[in-house]
């Protein structure tokens, strides 16, 4: 791995866990290995960072819940493709996946740019799916702005809060059963 490939993986975990204000460039360069000087010869500042992690973790995930909205296929079937890319998102790239979802409670202007950028990008793209199984008379009537920041605030709250529905729950492991029936729910409060 490269060094600027080591600083990232460091700092990605280090923002996932703390967010911007509490992730220490001091524990990056220290996990990373590498002096402040080398951070900065690749990096200029902790924000620059930052802003090109968030960057890198969101761009895949837009583009695949895009692809799914264009392709051939009915909305419902889109919709189940939409949470599997969401689901497997959060799985296999979890530190991405929570550094998302700190850069979208961040009130800074540059972070809000970019978290604005991609999330409009789902936005659209669920809201197309949404329309057109509408219009096939697949999903009820239902007024589509609303129903798409609900269906991704659901999508986000499920797979970035399991401690929560674990303690609510009462159970060690009560959010996996919720996560695995994800695509059925959503498609339950959308179906005709």
């Amino acid at each position: 791995m490269t060094t600027k490939g080591r600083i990232e993986r460091v700092a990605r975990r280090e923002f996932a866990r703390h967010g911007f204000e509490g992730a220490s460039i001091r524990q990056i360069t220290a996990e990373a290995r590498v002096t402040k000087p080398v951070l900065y010869y690749y990096f200029k500042n902790k924000r620059d960072l930052f802003l090109g992690l968030l960057e890198e973790a969101v761009a895949p995930l837009c583009d695949e819940v895009e692809g799914i909205a264009h392709r051939e296929a009915l909305p419902i079937q889109q919709m189940e493709h939409i949470v599997t890319a969401f689901k497997r998102f959060s799985r296999e790239r979890p530190d991405e996946f929570r550094l998302l979802h700190r850069a979208v409670e961040r009130r800074e202007r540059e972070v809000q740019i970019i978290a604005q950028k991609y999330f409009r990008r789902i936005f659209r793209a669920i809201s197309r799916v949404i329309n057109e199984g509408i219009e096939r008379k697949n999903f009820r009537s239902l007024n589509v702005p609303q129903t798409t920041f609900s269906v991704i605030a659901i999508l986000v709250y499920y797979l970035t809060r399991a401690h929560v529905i674990n303690e609510v729950l009462g159970r060690k492991k009560g959010s996996e059963d919720l996560v695995e029936t994800l695509g059925q729910h959503v498609l339950g409060l959308l179906r005709a």
